[in-house]
């Protein structure tokens, strides 16, 4: 099977100036787990994933723990709300692993098993033409 045949066409992308609040708001209302990050020519400057969400929510949860267990420590509110805030650009992945829509699946699975990657934008002509997630090599596998 070739990825062009599995892969999402309609890419959903942020700006490296979009803050972390509005990429979970995105992962959120569309279901989706990464997202490319676009300069405005359309160019991939990185990526962003539920998993570098998560890397942050779990510090947000270490300083409250701390501050649980620390009588009066109040910096849990702030951490979380300066993480919220920050640019996609300070936290994305710069190096982006892409492949080329007529290239075969097994060269995404290869890719991914390789990297421990789970999101992969598809290139046609140097242009972002779809983008192919594990949950699609789930669906392609039954």
């Amino acid at each position: 099977m070739l990825i062009k045949e599995l892969m999402t066409r309609d890419v959903i992308t942020v700006s490296p100036d979009a803050t972390l609040k509005e990429v979970g708001k995105i992962f959120k209302e569309k279901r989706i787990s990464g997202v490319p990050v676009v300069d405005d020519m359309g160019n991939i400057v990185g990526i962003i994933t539920v998993t570098d969400i998560l890397t942050i929510i779990r510090q947000i949860f270490q300083w409250q723990e701390v501050q649980r267990r620390t009588e009066g420590l109040n910096i849990s509110e702030f951490v979380g709300t300066e993480w919220l805030n920050k640019k996609v650009s300070q936290v994305m992945k710069g190096n982006v692993y892409t492949l080329e829509e007529n290239k075969n699946i097994h060269e995404v699975m290869e890719l991914m098993f390789k990297h421990e990657i789970h999101t992969i934008p598809i290139m046609k002509e140097d242009k972002l033409v779809g983008i192919i997630g594990k949950r699609d090599l789930v669906f392609a596998s039954f």
